[in-house]
Parts: C-alpha cells; sequence; structure tokens
C-alpha cells in the first residue's frame, strides 16, 4: 500500500492507480498535452465505466495510505 505521494510519483512516471476499495476498471492516469491539444498543462483523469473524466480527489482519498501502483495495467 502507498500513500498519494507515492502514487502521484507513479503517475508522473506514466504509472496507473488506484485505491484498493475501488472496482478494478477504476483507476486513475495522468495525460501530457500534446500538438492536438487542447490542454497545456498535465492533468490528472479517472477512468471508469463512465468513460474518462477529469480526475477531482475528495481529502478522504489524498490522505488514504491504501493507493495501488499497477504496473503495466494498460
Amino acid at each position: 500500500m502507498n500513500n498519494f505521494s507515492e502514487a502521484l510519483m507513479a503517475l508522473k512516471q506514466g504509472k496507473t492507480v488506484k485505491l484498493n476499495k475501488w472496482s478494478d476498471d477504476v483507476y486513475l492516469s495522468i495525460q501530457s498535452p500534446d500538438s492536438n491539444s487542447k490542454m497545456t498543462h498535465r492533468y490528472i483523469y479517472v477512468t471508469s465505466k463512465f468513460g474518462l473524466v477529469p480526475w477531482t480527489p475528495t481529502q478522504v482519498e489524498l490522505l488514504s495510505d491504501k493507493w495501488d501502483i499497477l504496473e503495466d495495467y494498460l
């Protein structure tokens, strides 16, 4: 298990992360803009059954020590 600081470092390295209580199909990734992007900075998004959406963390999520770093998930 990892805290959010460790999960954030993993995101910056291109890995995916999730809280262990989330469903298997729910996880976070980071997007870096390219020449086709309207965004100009990296951002974190969540993948779920509802699609891809920007992630807005809760206090509980940020302070959790139960983050999983998913190696070679995608």
